[in-house]
């Protein structure tokens, strides 16, 4: 039986376009045990149509000055920066006075500048320590070269259901993946929430099977925002459909791009733990910093593997795996790869806990238990989606390029 290989992107606002993604189904070409009998899906999007690029969307640093306040502070920053920064006092006394100041620098021309800026304070209103980094988000962004409105919008499809994260980072429910969206056509419509994945593991209704089924799950919203990680923490991921900027939900107000500035995008929000453990604590950090570390931990795309049903011996077994494939198949092109993961990655702790209890039934027989030393699960049989990663790569490659040329003239 062969995997369905297509899905429509649906909108949120049914008076918009749906789009399809198509995929093409092969046998997994590795050596690995763990891939042998596989299949793939693989996305038949021409990717040498896009142009991707990798930018820095702000910085938040931590300036320790001699008591002052925000607005002068500000008047500093603007000796250097080309518009006005966000400036939050940290434990301010009267008349809004502070020894600290997080500065947030939005869509810095390189971090060279951001540290010019923030010499420029510490030159005037003192420097009692060093300026810390406290914030970064970067952003990918994918043009269709011919300012297309379908391709962008499958490649954005093709992110909702590609990007990976390690499961590890879920710790509650706020962290799964979800998808926002409103009618643009409204601004003061509400913004609609689906969870990707339904609720599962002990949350689950016990009248319902333990593996859900693919109706059960969401696809996300075409126009809208995906996200993963819960708000203001660290390692949140934004993947939208980029057609407006500077927006202010209060007022109702944004810039319309055109069509060559629209874009699919995704943003990675660091701070704290994570900044550290790329080496990034203080701004002089950013000037050696190697930019495909980016890559390689929040920038990575893979495709999920299947059995095949046709090297199984036993026919009965044969067709309970073609048939739970197809599922998991369906459950990848509707809602992604995350949503299939948290799936496979709930059943496998349910086999783990009722293990004991087969074992026992299988003694009891006198059958043999199988010893199976091949890696189980969505994760020890994914793919890397290396097309992608490629162009991906070179995004950021030169992104490092842009930054190392900027702190050379700084």
């Amino acid at each position: 039986m062969s995997l369905p290989s297509s899905t429509t992107l649906s909108p949120f606002d049914p008076t918009r376009p749906v789009r399809e993604l198509a995929f093409i189904e092969t046998q997994v070409g590795l050596n690995q045990v763990r891939f042998q009998n596989r299949r793939v899906l693989t996305p038949t999007l021409d990717l040498k149509g896009y142009r991707f690029k990798a930018v820095i969307d702000f910085v938040v640093v931590r300036v320790f000055t001699n008591r002052t306040q925000f607005q002068w502070v500000q008047q500093e920053l603007r000796t250097v920066l080309p518009r006005d920064s966000w400036i939050t006092p940290i434990n301010p006394g009267g008349g809004t006075e502070a020894h600290e100041f997080d500065v947030k620098i939005q869509e810095p021309g390189s971090t060279a500048l951001v540290a010019a800026a923030i010499a420029a304070v510490g030159a005037r209103r003192g420097e009692r320590k060093k300026p810390q980094l406290r914030e970064i988000e970067f952003s990918l962004d994918v043009y269709s070269r011919d300012g297309a409105d379908d391709k962008r919008e499958q490649m954005v499809g093709l992110l909702q259901r590609t990007y990976y994260a390690e499961t590890k980072r879920w710790v509650n429910e706020l962290d799964m993946p979800r998808s926002t969206a409103a009618f643009t056509a409204h601004s003061d419509s509400v913004l609609e929430t689906a969870y990707l994945p339904p609720e599962m593991g002990e949350a689950r209704d016990p009248s319902l099977t333990v593996r859900p089924e693919p109706e059960e799950f969401c696809s996300p919203f075409l126009e809208g925002t995906m996200y993963l990680g819960e708000r203001g923490t660290s390692g949140m991921v934004r993947i939208q459909n980029k057609e407006r900027d500077q927006q202010n939900p209060s007022k109702g107000t944004y810039k319309k791009l055109s069509p060559d500035q629209k874009r699919a995008r995704i943003e990675v929000t660091l701070k704290g733990h994570d900044l550290e453990e790329l080496g990034l604590r203080e701004l002089p950090d950013l000037e050696s910093f190697k930019y495909a570390k980016l890559q390689r931990q929040f920038f990575q795309f893979m495709l999920p593997t299947f059995a095949d049903p046709n090297y199984v011996e036993n026919s009965v077994l044969g067709a309970a795996t073609s048939l739970e494939e197809k599922k998991r198949a369906e459950v990848f092109l509707k809602s992604g790869l995350l949503a299939l993961m948290r799936r496979d990655e709930v059943w496998g702790k349910y086999k783990e806990s009722v293990r004991p209890e087969i074992k026992k039934v299988f003694r009891r027989k006198g059958w043999p238990i199988a010893r199976n030393r091949i890696g189980r699960g969505s994760t020890s049989t994914m793919v890397a989606y290396e097309a992608l990663n490629k162009h991906i790569a070179t995004a950021f490659r030169h992104l490092g390029e842009r930054e190392r040329r900027a702190w050379l003239e700084k």
